[in-house]
């Protein structure tokens, strides 16, 4: 064989041997594709780490995927804790400042409002209450509430009886505000504070109770016996709070008359003391923000004080037995008066615009309407009368069989003779109701064809 030839035949065997290895490492890599890869060998804690591990691993990421709801919800737990924290410091806040008190007692007010309302069909006109000699008879929220020896009753504007309760006092007083009132015991220690439907406080004190008034808004002032003072005024918000006290000076005299004025921020405190053998009446005009002596009015020595009425911002009336004076609580000046001329004071029914005045003059009554600067309108005589009432319009003169009806021009409107008992008061609630006995009834006016006098009736 030829040297070509030997070449040329080693040159095949080298391109066959180099087919077979590419076509082993094919089918190598084709047996590696079909089999299914394992999991590595897990390393020994004690051997080095390989530079792979240094990324997370498979299980890495599904654990870090399991605990992310975990971190949620410690997150939501988080936001909720500080959100119940933002509400108890809120709700302490309000506390504080007064505002939440007051919010609860306009919405108790209003929850006994809706369902008086809801329940006005159990009621009506007329009603008995059972107290043939009350002691107080006081409007209250469209309704009244009514005082005997032994029980204190409400009643809604509907006619139901709402509340029943027998403090236990040996000398019960009545004291209302916009929708709360308060039984007192004079010259004892204990108080009853109740709302329409029920009794929310009762309270002792250390000293004896003098008097109590109440504001439109519910507002309590209570003035007690004090050691050293002539005494001790506390002011509580609706729900018992006390939000002033004021120790009254010995030389002021001793308080007997209180009433707020209508922004409930102010009151006027009527006093009486013996100087030079007689007796002096004055009235201090004082604020919450203060507990300094505040402006003095001075009254006609000898002339006993009867009743306060703080009316509007400008005009106090005070009601004394010799005279009738509006007073300026910015000044404590008196702006207008009237003199009852010697007449002994029977009854008295003072109104922003219009007061009615039953004098008794020379042994009969008399019936004098004065205007809002205390002028005289009209004088009439009022025979047997014993007490009068008064709404904007009209004066009612309660007589011992009948109750007659005026206009403040003194023209008598009508006359209702036909009552079964005695009548003991008129009042205005959301019905024009009179009582007698005890017996609650509407009067209701009744207009005779094309007659212009008006007759009165009892409701059926």
């Amino acid at each position: 064989m030829s040297k070509a030839d030997r070449d040329r035949q080693a040159l095949l065997q080298r391109l066959a041997r180099e087919q077979r290895r590419a076509l082993n490492a094919a089918a190598r890599d084709a047996d590696r594709a079909r089999t299914p890869r394992t999991a590595p060998t897990p390393r020994r804690d004690d051997s080095p780490p390989s530079r792979t591990s240094e990324q997370p691993s498979a299980q890495s990421a599904a654990r870090l995927k399991s605990l992310t709801p975990l971190y949620k919800q410690r997150q939501q737990r988080r936001l909720t804790v500080l959100i119940v924290i933002i509400i108890v410091l809120a709700l302490a806040l309000t506390v504080v400042t007064g505002t939440l008190s007051a919010s609860l007692a306009l919405l108790g007010d209003a929850v006994d409002s809706a369902s008086l309302y809801l329940n006005r069909a159990d009621g009506g006109w007329p009603t008995t209450t059972g107290i043939t000699e009350p002691l107080q008879i006081e409007p209250l929220a469209d309704g009244f509430v009514e005082l005997g020896n032994e029980d204190v009753l409400v009643y809604s504007a509907y006619g139901s009886k709402i509340l029943s309760l027998q403090p236990s006092y040996a000398r019960p007083v009545l004291a209302v505000g916009g929708t709360h009132f308060v039984v007192y015991n004079r010259a004892g220690s204990e108080l009853t504070v109740c709302s329409r439907t029920r009794t929310l406080y009762t309270q002792r004190f250390d000293e004896d109770i003098l008097l109590c008034a109440m504001s439109n808004n519910n507002s309590l002032a209570v003035v007690t016996d004090a050691d050293r003072f002539a005494g001790w005024v506390h002011i509580y918000d609706p729900s018992m709070r006390e939000l002033y006290s004021w120790r009254m000076p010995q030389s002021m005299g001793t308080p007997i008359a209180l009433d707020f004025a209508p922004d409930n921020r102010r009151f006027a405190s009527g006093m009486i003391a013996a100087r030079d053998g007689q007796l002096n009446c004055s009235v201090y005009f004082m604020s919450l923000d203060s507990d300094t002596e505040g402006l003095l009015y001075t009254a006609d020595a000898g002339s006993m004080l009867l009743r306060l009425d703080w009316q509007s911002e400008n005009r106090v009336m005070a009601v004394f037995d010799t005279y009738i004076a509006v007073i300026d609580p910015r000044t404590a000046a008196e702006v207008a008066r009237y003199d009852y001329g010697g007449a002994a004071l029977q009854s008295v029914a003072p109104g922003r615009r219009q007061t009615a005045l039953l004098l008794n003059v020379h042994g009969g009554n008399s019936l004098v309407t004065l205007s809002e600067s205390l002028t005289v309108m009209s004088e009439i005589p009022a025979r047997q009368a014993f007490a009068v009432s008064a709404t904007d319009t009209d004066i009612y003169l309660l007589c011992p069989d009948a109750v007659e009806c005026y206009g403040y021009d003194g023209v008598q409107n009508w006359v209702q003779d036909n009552f079964s008992a005695r009548p003991i008061q008129v009042l205005k609630a959301s019905e024009l109701l009179v009582f007698t006995g005890s017996r609650a009834e509407v009067l209701t006016l009744v207009f005779t064809g094309s007659q212009a006098d008006v007759l009165a009736k009892p409701a059926e």
